[in-house]
């Protein structure tokens, strides 16, 4: 089903996935066959109860591509066994497991050492980080349409790098390439060293410290994913890694919405009506569509990460690092705060002058007067005491806790073959067998990323 949806013409690492899909859930139903489980003979048929990433046939605002995306809403997948050997590509690797980063419902990120030719003469390996989803488990608890969201939106970023040189980039994380074997699907990105909730549990970086750096960082970030025509709409200090040096990079862009046209985003205009994300970093705008029906909901733009940024900025410079709107009653409780009082609501907190103001400005109830990029970067609490502003050089390195050392991911253990009782080794292709249509094209490499030239 993906195979319709890019342009054929284009080589692997030049296909763009040209595709909208929706992110309301999509419900799955699965028949087996009587296969022992684990076997590699089985078949599965999905069937959507709501929309999925086909919509009708539409033209793509881009030179030369125009791709006729299936009608139906629908789709089976039908995978059998095969003498075959899974084909192979010029695709990076192989990879050798090295360790779990972090399991989840949707499957889990590991550690892994590119074993590529390099390798093989002494040099050492690549380590990067893996996304590892199982095709059978993600069609069955409908987890594709995400999966294929984040996809698409790591490739209009991409493209957004190749037209223009954006300093905000650098802030957002990117997908070397999207692979897949015969039973999962893998996400190749660089290895972090945390997110932002680990150092708001106290780890490496000291956040009051490097608060005004990272909330620059991340404004700078929102500013090129909304110019990559990409609304984030999940941004909290779980999707907020940062790299050895302390670096912000804003990732998993599952919840994203995608504008067909690819342009950049019109601050003025409205997008988007879904309510997705997580309920303590959501915008009024999007909540109030909670319940509502067709004819009462309204439409929100790229603001509402904006709001996202002001609830985890102001975990970063309170004085407890607390969530600002962990309750539905705080939420009501701030926007029903009389204008007319003597204190704001945020006076409670201890911030500074500058820090409330801030705040305040990302925090305004109404979209179109909440700050976004262009006033962030006026606004006095990014300037040091000589007066420059955090703008002019969003880059330097973070301040960490005594005793603490920046350090970097890349080793090799001694004896790559024999990790943590593992004996695992990634061979990872394009395309998936001959018999298997679902996920065709889904690989990718990136042609800004480290292997480009591939």
């Amino acid at each position: 089903m993906l195979a319709s949806l890019v342009d054929k013409s284009c080589s692997p690492k030049e296909s763009f996935v040209s595709l909208s899909p929706e992110s309301s859930p999509v419900a799955l139903r699965s028949r087996k066959s009587t296969q022992k489980p684990g076997s590699d003979k089985h078949v599965l048929v999905c069937i959507t109860n709501a929309p999925i990433p086909f919509p009708t046939p539409s033209k793509q605002k881009f030179p030369g591509r125009i791709s006729t995306m299936p009608p139906h809403k629908s789709f089976k997948s039908t995978r059998r066994a095969s003498d075959v050997p899974f084909p192979g590509s010029s695709v990076p690797g192989p990879f050798l497991f090295l360790r779990r980063v972090q399991s989840g419902s949707y499957g889990e990120a590991i550690a892994v050492c590119e074993l590529d030719g390099q390798w093989l003469q002494g040099a050492p390996g690549r380590v990067l980080c893996m996304k590892v989803f199982n095709k059978s488990t993600s069609l069955l608890r409908g987890l594709i349409p995400g999966i294929v969201q984040e996809v698409l939106s790591y490739r209009m970023m991409a493209r957004a790098h190749a037209r223009a040189d954006d300093e905000g980039g650098a802030f957002v994380m990117s997908l070397e390439a999207s692979l897949q074997d015969e039973n999962r699907l893998f996400f190749v990105m660089e290895l972090m060293d945390c997110d932002l909730l680990a150092v708001l549990n106290g780890h490496r970086f000291p956040r009051k410290a490097n608060a005004r750096r990272w909330i620059c960082q991340i404004a700078l970030g929102l500013s090129f994913i909304h110019a990559s025509g990409v609304i984030h709409r999940d941004l909290k200090p779980e999707n907020l890694l940062l790299d050895a040096a302390g670096t912000i990079r804003i990732s998993d862009f599952g919840s994203a919405h995608t504008e067909k046209m690819w342009d950049a985003l019109d601050p003025s205009k409205v997008y988007a009506h879904e309510v997705t994300g997580t309920y303590a970093y959501m915008a009024p705008e999007m909540l109030c569509n909670r319940k509502k029906s067709k004819s009462q909901i309204k439409m929100y733009g790229l603001a509402v990460d904006y709001w996202s940024l002001g609830c985890v900025g102001f975990e970063l410079v309170s004085d407890e690092g607390e969530c600002l709107f962990d309750t539905e009653e705080e939420l009501q409780k701030y926007q029903t705060w009389p204008e007319t009082a003597a204190a704001t609501y945020l006076s409670f907190a201890g911030l500074s002058e500058d820090a409330e103001s801030l705040l305040s400005g990302l925090l305004d109830l109404d979209p179109l007067q909440r700050f976004g990029i262009a006033a962030l970067r006026e606004h006095p609490y990014f300037q040091n005491d000589s007066g420059v502003s955090e703008f002019s050089s969003p880059r330097g390195p973070s301040v960490c806790h005594p005793g603490e050392t920046q350090h970097s991911y890349g080793f090799v253990p001694e004896e790559p073959d024999l990790v943590e009782g593992h004996r695992n080794l990634f061979t990872v292709c394009l395309d998936p067998p001959e018999d298997d249509e679902t996920f065709e094209h889904f690989g990718w490499i990136n042609p800004k990323g480290i292997w480009g030239t591939v």
